[in-house]
């Protein structure tokens, strides 16, 4: 049964203190959910995509078996509360998903397509997923799930604003019919069996928090209407509160939802499957029919439970619940109804009054190292509940000891850690694969959220004649355990530019993990056509302490890319080459994983005149360590400091990306910035929404902000004004500087502006219309004014080499 529910939901049951009324429902719900055997999946392209009032609306009152599949892990979007993009910003929005879905009390789905950034075209989308690919994902989400209704958030009919968000629909509509098919992906059904679901439906919008989403839709009398109350039968909670909670769990997307005390009606469009019954449309979602003979019987059984528990004999009831378990026994493995198994166990324990915990002092382990656990068993004595066995099948000698135990009791355990337990890492991230999606070795490695968790502890149990099965997890506290290498390192920067055969000092910091003093041998690798000194170091690190290490890297002569290079931590324990990396939130269950650590270096002609400069910096910037590269002098500066800040000794004053949005204080030195441009000063503003602008202008001249965006990131560049100083001085701009750009151009640049300013650069949109506001440029005073929409902020960090000659230039301007 699934353990880490086991334990956190008996945990939280005594922490929380739930009182007997409240115990008293959540049962009725849960013994009413035992005769529910519909399962629902609702599809969409994004983590934020789905319908939470709906999913809540499915999960908490037709009790079906809820689940929500997104094709993406958002790791394209924005990120309002931290510095994580990519697959760490994929990493962030899994959990959110998985927190969201808690809330709801539904399941997580995902496929391997990656969300490579805004595209308009579903014909581009599928084609940089790999349709097949993600086909196969969403078959086999199918097959597994096994859904009898599946639903689209979005029209594969209808054009959307976002390609991924028709594609989600397209390719749902395929796989619906796929999944019943034995000639596709027949290596599937190995393990898994073809399956039919009776209905696809579009959830029609007219309203949606969705963003991008193709503006609202009509209601047609076609549509099939749902009629949902405003409170949850079993608890009472207003639906829109749920809702509304797990909407933000969102949080790095700026997700807000107000809570809705009133009915509402879902719409749906039937597109494929048998016909509906229109009167009797929330019967769909809560009982199909099926031809399973046991689960009439099941059923009867069930309510017999229902009886036992209204006349409230814990004692009758747990033995009619072991009843029903020793009759499943009997039944195939192949019955719908064996998959109550696991709720059916948990009640029991539950209604015995026991639980299980297992919990170590130490929150990360390393294989190979010593391990400490505390198993607490709680057994009632009068329970006739018997712990026959506990396995501890993560040691190096694998620990079974045979039990009677029959009473509460703490039960003290150590052993080694298997050598073959790999760090913790997202499994979904193993293979990185291309732009479009990750190469899983399988599609359960993909579909399913997170990877097995393998520190568990098995318990053998015994009632009566009943034998249980249970897998504990270890906890400390109350989070799970981190498997760490015996040794991490971490560069001082992400990036480095060695620009004109310049040399640069990078450090390395070493963190020993394990107890005892060890001496290593520290190298970087990949570093061809650059000299380093020392070649490999030996240091001595006591225990679970850490030393720093230099290197010196010298250019050879330019090579016009990046270089990506590694380090090895040569110990007894064996060869490391992992960083750690940690996203950690008050919204979200804590991941911490052990990537191999990365330092891309530059070796490249870029010269710059700006010295010193001055960064006000958004919410969680990630520009610093690229901004640091290429002046001799950065200093941070938050805007509550300005009035402290004398800004003429600075060349160049830069704003960080949407702090007009993010930060009201900036809009108190408005005036200031000007005055600095006034006086000779350069201010670079890069791009804001136009959502929650903190000030009508963002400049010194008219200029207005909008939604537009380029997502090609290969979009073709045309200069404007080619003898303009920012494309040829300190460093002449060519077309080779725009090659090799990730996942856009620009974004959110204006569309209107005043004839002071003055355009650089011209690309096209998906239309092919002219769009000329990604890189604007005025004079006012001695001083200049920059606004770039282009997004450098991706650029810079990924070490594109255009993108760093074409901002020392704009630092430059005023030189």
């Amino acid at each position: 049964m699934a353990l880490k529910f086991l334990a956190e939901k008996t945990r939280q049951q005594s922490l929380n203190g739930i009182s007997t009324q409240k115990k008293y429902d959540s049962t009725m719900r849960e013994l009413s959910k035992l005769k529910v055997f519909n399962r629902i999946l609702y599809v969409g392209a994004h983590p934020d995509d789905e319908n939470n009032k709906l999913l809540t609306f499915f999960a908490q009152d037709q009790l079906a078996d809820a689940a929500y599949l997104s094709l993406t892990r958002g790791e394209g979007g924005q990120n309002f509360i931290g510095a994580e993009k990519g697959s760490e910003l994929g990493v962030l929005r899994v959990q959110e998903s998985l927190s969201a879905r808690e809330t709801e009390g539904t399941r997580q789905f995902f496929t391997r397509a990656k969300d490579f950034g805004f595209v308009e075209s579903a014909d581009e989308t599928m084609f940089i997923w790999n349709e097949q690919t993600v086909l196969a994902d969403m078959v086999w989400t199918i097959r597994y799930f096994r859904p009898q209704v599946i639903i689209t958030r979005f029209s594969p009919n209808i054009p959307d604003l976002h390609g991924h968000h028709q594609s989600s629909a397209i390719l749902t509509e395929r796989a619906y019919d796929l999944a019943a098919d034995p000639e596709a992906f027949p290596e599937q059904l190995e393990e898994l069996s073809v399956w039919k679901a009776q209905h696809l439906l579009w959830n029609v919008y007219r309203e949606s928090g969705v963003k991008d989403i193709g503006g609202n839709v009509t209601p047609l009398p076609e549509y099939l209407a749902l009629y949902m109350p405003v409170c949850n039968r079993y608890s009472g909670v207003h639906y829109g509160e749920i809702a509304a909670e797990s909407r933000n769990k969102h949080r790095s997307q700026a997700m807000a939802s107000l809570t809705q005390h009133t009915p509402s009606v879902e719409y749906f469009k039937l597109l494929k499957g048998e016909p509906v019954d229109t009167i009797a449309l929330d019967s769909l979602f809560a009982s199909p029919e099926t031809s399973d003979q046991y689960i009439p019987v099941f059923k009867k059984l069930v309510d017999g439970l229902l009886m036992k528990h209204v006349y409230e004999n814990n004692r009758e009831f747990s033995l009619t619940i072991a009843t029903i378990l020793l009759w499943m026994n009997t039944v195939p493995a192949n019955s719908a109804i064996q998959e109550k198994r696991g709720d059916l166990e948990l009640l029991l324990l539950r209604s015995l009054g026991a639980s299980f915990e297992v919990n170590s002092t130490d929150d990360r382990w390393v294989p190979g190292a010593n391990v400490n656990l505390s198993l607490q068993v709680n057994i009632p004595k009068e329970s006739d509940l018997i712990l026959n066995s506990v396995t501890v099948p993560f040691f190096e000698t694998v620990y079974h000891e045979s039990y009677q135990l029959s009473q509460t009791e703490r039960i003290e355990i150590t052993g080694r850690l298997s050598h073959t337990i790999n760090p913790s890492f997202p499994i979904w991230l193993k293979e990185e694969g291309d732009r479009g999606s990750y190469s899983p070795q399988s599609s359960g490695d993909i579909v399913l959220p997170q990877q097995d968790n393998p520190t568990v502890v098995k318990l053998q149990l015994q009632f009566a004649a009943l034998s249980i099965a249970v897998t504990v997890p270890v906890l400390t506290n109350n989070k799970p355990v981190t498997i760490s290498p015996a040794f991490t390192g971490a560069f001082e920067t992400e990036i480095v530019v060695l620009a004109d055969f310049t040399s640069r000092s990078i450090s390395l910091e070493i963190q020993s993990n394990v107890a005892t003093v060890e001496t290593v041998n520290v190298r970087l690798t990949g570093a061809e056509g650059l000299e380093l000194f020392p070649k490999e170091q030996t240091v001595v690190i006591c225990g679970n302490a850490s030393e720093k290490v230099n290197f010196q890297l010298t250019s050879l002569g330019h090579t016009e890319r990046i270089q990506k290079l590694g380090f090895e931590i040569e110990t007894v324990y064996g060869v490391h080459q992992n960083n750690i990396k940690s996203v950690s939130y008050p919204h979200i269950e804590e991941v911490v994983y052990y990537p191999k650590a990365e330092l891309r270096v530059l070796n490249s002609s870029v010269a710059s005149l700006a010295s010193r400069i001055a960064y006000i910096s958004g919410k969680n910037d990630e520009l610093i360590a690229s901004l640091k590269q290429l002046v001799n002098h950065l200093e941070l500066i938050p805007p509550t400091a300005l009035k402290d800040t004398d800004l003429s000794a600075f060349d160049a004053v830069i704003l960080g990306f949407r702090i007009y949005n993010t930060d009201p204080y900036l809009v108190d030195f408005h005036g200031q910035l000007q005055e600095y441009i006034q006086a000779g000063g350069v201010l670079i503003n890069q791009y804001n929404t136009p959502y929650d602008l903190s000030v009508a202008e963002v400049g010194p001249y008219p200029l207005s902000v909008s939604g537009e965006r380029i997502s090609d990131a290969k979009s073709a560049i045309h200069f404007l004004n080619p003898t303009h100083r920012i494309l040829n001085y300190p460093n002449k701009i060519g077309q080779q500087d725009f090659d090799n750009w990730i996942q856009d151009r620009g974004l959110f640049f204006p569309k209107d502006w005043g004839k002071e300013f003055e355009p650089i650069v011209r690309t096209q949109n998906s239309d092919k219309g002219n769009e000329d506001g990604l890189l604007l440029v005025s004079k006012k005073g001695k001083g200049y004014y920059i606004n770039s929409s282009l997004s450098l902020f991706r650029q810079l960090p990924a070490g594109v080499v255009g993108a760093y000659r074409l901002f020392a230039n704009m630092l430059s301007i005023g030189s």
